[in-house]
């Protein structure tokens, strides 16, 4: 069984995609692979999927497929091959009613809106805020602005606008396709992007409920990304709506002072714990293994207190994505993680456990000593007694917590979740102590030297804890 409770997401790209590569991560420590909806043809993320699931199952490991929506992400469009120099003090312009760039005229943007959102004076962050320009003018659909921080400007970059308010919805007619696309090919987790409020991802599940019942299959999870002020000053309305949330540091950390990132992150990391819902940390995290074998010692610190704080998984970008070293990138993840939760850091406090000392409560907080104390070596439970298993995880005990599905998909579902090992188990009749025994015996999990606690729950209400 894998050593690691924290788990490992990485976006997959022209150096990840193949089956081979895929396997190599897999046994490396991957637990959930992001496809990522702002870049490729609906073809080639079909065979992303489908290369995902063969690896998955040469490898015998679930893996989750998580499809990360586009939203209104504001990019340009397509610029020569060595990029355009943006001179500091020079003036620049962007059109919105063009596709290609024509060298010395204006840049084209995916964002058609752009010159009704913009005034004089508004920032325009550009490749995550490393070259900014600032607004002089808007006339008919060109934005003209004075290069402040230049530099060598990119393709498809991303523009961020953390002056202004986007008119446009972050739910958009190509996020509507892709969505669909998506439900059709199976996918474990949706996430959306640039969320604001609640409505969206309420909007979002009820498109999502009405299609699945359609093709009779389980409702993907929604994952709200955390990358705009109003998700910030929305949060604890938005955690209520969604399944998980990601901590999107790269956009969030333009749109808001980027020193307000760290206590965000813990904060946010603290209250998706103690709430039971999954959350992911990502961008940046091992950047520099983009093009360099070995992270740099900030990067490991990073990687390493994003596990401290008890976030759910860590995600690679980039650096799996388009990057030389996908598969080291994942090895160096799994490395820290493992020797990070084997120290006394990781533990958590009882005193950080606000919530009322229900039964459930009680006995996962039990557990947890057990765990400490070495009483035990695994703790059983199916995702059936829903608010037992949930409390469970909040204490994050240090010995791994097998979790029983009804199906592949909910399995894979739990590839987010910190220290869940997902186990398919039929509907069969029986008592689900004798058959959990039975079927992680047979997966060779468990041998009769272990201490296994078994936790059951009733539908009315009554909680059982079984030690064998």
């Amino acid at each position: 069984m894998e050593e690691k409770r924290t788990k490992i997401l990485a976006t997959i790209g022209p150096s990840s995609s193949s089956v081979t590569m895929l396997s190599r991560m897999i046994k490396s420590g991957l637990n959930a692979a992001r496809l990522n909806f702002s870049h490729g043809t609906h073809e080639e993320h079909q065979q992303l999927i489908k290369n995902i699931r063969s690896a998955s199952k040469k490898i015998g490991q679930p893996i989750a497929i998580l499809q990360d929506l586009q939203g209104p992400k504001i990019r340009l469009g397509n610029l020569p091959e060595g990029g355009v120099n943006l001179v500091e003090g020079k003036l620049i312009s962007f059109n919105t009613g063009i596709e290609k760039y024509v060298e010395g005229e204006a840049f084209p943007v995916t964002y058609k809106q752009l010159h009704k959102d913009m005034k004089a004076g508004q920032r325009i962050l550009m490749d995550d805020g490393i070259l900014e320009a600032e607004c002089v003018s808007v006339k008919g659909r060109v934005v003209t602005a004075k290069v402040v921080a230049g530099g060598i400007l990119k393709s498809h970059k991303g523009i961020n606008l953390p002056d202004s308010t986007i008119s446009t919805s972050s739910f958009t007619n190509k996020d509507h396709e892709d969505l669909l696309f998506g439900l059709e090919n199976g996918v474990d987790w949706v996430a959306l992007s640039f969320v604001t409020s609640r409505v969206v991802v309420d909007q979002v599940r009820k498109l999502i409920r009405a299609k699945c019942k359609t093709l009779g299959t389980v409702e993907p999870k929604i994952i709200a990304k955390i990358e705009r002020a109003e998700a910030v000053q929305n949060f604890i309305d938005i955690l209520d709506a969604v399944d998980g949330v990601m901590l999107a540091r790269g956009d969030l950390g333009i749109e808001i002072p980027f020193e307000q990132v760290p206590i965000i992150q813990k904060e946010f990391i603290e209250i998706c714990r103690q709430t039971g819902k999954p959350i992911v940390v990502a961008t940046h995290m091992l950047d520099s293994m983009t093009n360099n074998p070995r992270a740099t010692r900030a990067e490991v610190s990073d990687v390493a207190n994003a596990i401290i704080d008890h976030a759910d998984a860590v995600m690679l970008s980039q650096e799996s994505a388009t990057g030389k070293y996908p598969n080291i990138a994942v090895q160096t993840m799994a490395m820290i993680a493992r020797e990070t939760e084997g120290s006394r850091l990781d533990d958590i406090n009882f005193y950080q456990i606000h919530n009322v000392q229900d039964i459930a409560t009680s006995i996962a907080q039990t557990l947890h000593v057990m765990a400490e104390n070495e009483q035990i070596d695994y703790i059983v439970t199916s995702v059936t007694y829903g608010e037992v298993a949930q409390k469970i995880n909040v204490f994050r005990p240090s010995v791994p917590i097998v979790m029983a599905c009804p199906n592949e998909t909910i399995a894979r579902q739990m590839m987010i979740r910190a220290g869940i090992y997902a186990v398919v188990m039929d509907d069969n009749p029986g008592s689900f102590v004798s058959r959990m025994e039975r079927k992680l015996r047979s997966l060779k999990m468990i041998n009769s030297k272990n201490k296994v606690a078994y936790v059951t729950a009733g539908t009315d209400g009554e909680v059982s804890l079984i030690i064998r």
